[in-house]
């Protein structure tokens, strides 16, 4: 468990560069509401920084 909280901000990280490649690629596809991708991205982004990426 100590190593999976010490690897949280790299996981947050991972996530959000997921979501806004799956929101860049659902907008290339022609999908219509592509905002929850960029927002889940955008907050998974945050709580990397809140947790200390360094």
């Amino acid at each position: 468990m100590a190593a999976f909280l010490a690897n949280l901000p790299a996981l947050f990280l991972a996530l959000a560069f997921g979501a806004a490649i799956f929101g860049v690629l659902a907008k290339l596809l022609g999908a219509k509401r592509v905002w929850p991708f960029f927002a889940s991205a955008l907050l998974l982004l945050l709580f990397a920084l809140f947790f200390r990426v360094e």
